[in-house]
């Protein structure tokens, strides 16, 4: 058995669009999740961890022992990831610990610290970043029950409050920013590149404003289709998107590919073929971002980044006051509630050790017991098992229950006693 009660802590690590610009962000930001997982699993001390990363946070949730030295070396991880922007890196990202951690989780589930408030694509992502590290076997008991309960509360949140009511995703902001540089979208010829769950959202707000089909261009091309299907849009083969682009008004980039799609000397070759004479605005809200920021310096277009969606998110959240408010009051009573649930796990192998140890007596003595007892019918030794069986767990309940209680309210000393008492002892 344990000598003493091992604490565990939950740190989390962050770089958001709270702190960094999105080029910082890309820079930090691992191309893939399974390849951040290695490398935060071979972290010395960490026993589980979680890759968290959208178009506007990299989040990663360690649990650790040594909460400190781990902390910094995961914040190490992270900035030596900005190359020669480490410093900037260094200052940008932000750290947490057990109840700051738990309290930071569940603002994020809930959409409180997103760029729109409100949104519920965070919710999805989150989730998303669950399975992949639990595909990935480097989660454990702390980081699955806190996040399966994020979840719960992200939900509750939403639900209770109305918080993502109306709400506008990044996606959506978008939409509103084209709106707000164009005067109107009606009329104007509009090219969606990506289905995904973003360019789907983009893409439905889209058709809430224009009276003008919306033409959307994907690689997997039946997936363009069907969303052009739903939204009374026009489907484009993604080799062919420059057909449309050349003369469109708006340009909504938000694909997933991991390199630019749109250079400047393509948007160049364009532009030369253009008779619209309206400027081109280009936004790209991709992760990592999907077009070359040299197409600034090509007349006649204009490129807006998540970055300029803030005022945006500040009119988002402005409208949102009395459902923040109202979530505030849910998050206070629900981080009680989760303090307290993961602050039992650190007495979850003492207890697991002391039952299995006691069921293990139990079945000992119950063999030497039924032997002695001659011979027993199959309902006889039933009876006589049941008979022991309850009589242990009725022993040991409030053991169980004032070892959970002492991990709540920090009483190591009940913990230690209790690891001293049901030692086993050597034979001499």
């Amino acid at each position: 058995m344990h000598s003493s009660a091992k604490v565990d802590h939950v740190l989390n690590v962050r770089i958001t669009h709270k702190t960094a610009h999105v080029p910082l962000m890309e820079a930090v930001a691992f191309k893939e999740k399974a390849q951040a997982l290695t490398e935060l699993q071979a972290v010395e001390g960490v026993e589980e961890c979680l890759y968290l990363q959208t178009c506007n946070r990299i989040e990663v949730y360690l649990v650790a022992e040594k909460a400190e030295n781990t902390g910094v070396v995961a914040k190490e991880l992270l900035a030596k990831r900005a190359g020669e922007h480490i410093e900037e890196a260094k200052k940008a990202i932000e750290t947490s610990m057990d109840n700051e951690a738990f309290e930071h989780l569940l603002r994020v589930t809930s959409g409180m610290e997103s760029m729109v408030i409100g949104e519920d694509q965070i919710l999805n992502q989150t989730w998303d970043a669950y399975l992949e590290a639990d595909k990935a076997k480097t989660l454990g008991p702390i980081l699955k029950h806190l996040f399966n309960r994020a979840v719960i509360v992200g939900r509750r949140v939403r639900s209770e409050t109305g918080i993502n009511k109306g709400a506008v995703s990044v996606g959506s902001a978008a939409v509103e920013l084209a709106s707000k540089l164009l005067g109107s979208l009606e009329d104007k010829k509009i090219l969606v590149m990506g289905a995904g769950e973003m360019g789907t959202l983009v893409a439905k707000a889209l058709a809430r404003r224009c009276l003008s089909p919306i033409f959307i261009a994907n690689r997997t091309y039946d997936r363009a289709v069907k969303l052009a299907q739903d939204l009374s849009g026009q489907a484009v083969k993604f080799d062919r998107f420059d057909e449309v682009m050349v003369d469109a008004d708006v340009v909504i980039c938000s694909t997933s590919a991991p390199h630019n799609l749109l250079t400047k000397e393509i948007v160049i070759r364009l532009m030369g073929k253009r008779q619209n004479n309206n400027t081109l605005v280009v936004i790209d809200i991709s992760n990592p971002r999907n077009v070359e920021k040299t197409v600034t310096e090509v007349s006649g277009v204009k490129l807006y980044n998540i970055d300029d969606l803030q005022s945006i998110a500040d009119k988002n959240k402005a409208q949102r006051e009395a459902a923040i408010e109202k979530a505030t009051k849910i998050l206070e009573k629900e981080l009680v509630i989760l303090e307290e649930e993961m602050k039992s796990f650190s007495v979850r192998l003492i207890i697991s050790e002391i039952l299995s140890q006691a069921e293990e007596t139990r079945q000992r003595e119950l063999v030497t017991a039924l032997n002695m007892l001659g011979d027993l019918d199959e309902h006889q030794k039933r009876v006589i098992n049941d008979l022991t069986s309850i009589l242990l767990k009725q022993t040991f309940i409030p053991i169980v229950e004032n070892l959970r209680a002492a991990a709540k309210n920090g009483d190591k000393q009940t913990i230690d006693t209790a690891i001293k008492l049901f030692e086993k002892t050597e034979k001499k």
